[in-house]
């Protein structure tokens, strides 16, 4: 019997719609994963050859006219520097103010005491007896206040300087005044680190005419503002900020005399710098700029 030939079967079109729903997801998948580099053209101004220092080995000298001038805080005091070296150090004892939630008084404790109390378990004690959270206090900070200190050496551990302060409300300290002689009306405190207000400072009368730091500010106390001063810790804050207006006064022809560096660590509280940003620009001082301390 003759074997019957089988004709070749046609070949069948591949199905590509499994192939084709792959590259719609890998498509999109592969774009977003994409990274375009974005060019950007800086002009840059070279100066002239004539312009240019050819002697590298020496560097271009100091301008001697330059007031160069900085404020360093550092954990334990203030110093102002310039071309012409240092002042003397502010030394402080750095406080912390809290707003108690229960009573809404405010309350002021050394820092090491708050620590400790929360070591033990409790939170700093408001003026009704009252514990704040010891989780979180210090959100409750009002104000990190620096009571200035009056050392007769580098060892001495020195007595805090109580000061006479106008007061919008009380015991809240608003403005620090000083006499015909541009001096705060202030003494170093008795007992231990003169937390105690010295008797021989007294609270001016009506009638006394006094002045803060503010230029002009010099006016006859009525009774109502003098019924309201208080006897208050000298802020670090105030000394330096005295300081700063007269040194721009007296270098206020330099180029310079509107700049100032405020140098602090990096672990220095933020509240700190801007109490000094504020004190230097109400000087007068409108160019300030941050450095690391030792950076």
């Amino acid at each position: 019997m003759a074997r019957q030939l089988k004709k070749p079967a046609k070949p069948e079109e591949p199905d590509l719609l499994p192939a084709m729903g792959l590259f719609t997801i890998l498509i999109p998948m592969l774009l977003s994963m994409t990274a375009f580099s974005k060019l950007a053209i800086v002009e840059i101004n070279m100066p002239e050859r004539s312009m240019m220092n050819m002697d590298n080995d020496t560097p271009p000298e100091p301008d001697q006219q330059a007031l160069n001038l900085s404020l360093a805080i550092t954990g334990d005091y203030l110093v102002i520097g310039a071309r012409g070296g240092f002042q003397p150090n502010v030394y402080f004892k750095e406080m912390w103010t809290f707003r108690c939630k229960s009573d809404a008084q405010l309350i002021t404790y050394a820092p090491e005491d708050v620590k400790s109390a929360v070591e033990s378990g409790h939170g700093p004690k408001c003026k009704d007896g009252s514990e704040m959270d010891k989780e979180k206090y210090l959100y409750e900070i009002e104000s990190i206040e620096l009571w200035a200190i009056n050392k007769e050496s580098e060892e001495d551990p020195g007595r805090v300087i109580w000061a006479v302060y106008s007061s919008q409300s009380e015991n809240v300290p608003d403005s620090a005044y000083v006499d015909g002689n541009n001096a705060f009306l202030a003494a170093p405190g008795e007992g231990a680190m003169g937390l105690t207000p010295p008797p021989m400072l007294k609270k001016p009368s009506a009638g006394a005419v006094l002045a803060t730091l503010t230029p002009n500010s010099a006016r006859t106390l009525k009774p109502d503002v003098a019924a309201k001063n208080i006897i208050y810790p000298l802020s670090a804050y105030d000394l330096i900020a005295k300081d700063l207006i007269q040194i721009h006064t007296q270098f206020i022809d330099l180029e310079d005399v509107d700049n100032i560096i405020i140098v602090a660590n990096d672990d220095t509280q933020f509240d700190k710098i801007i109490q000094l940003m504020d004190r230097a620009k109400e000087a007068g001082f409108s160019k300030i700029n941050l450095a690391k301390l030792g950076g």
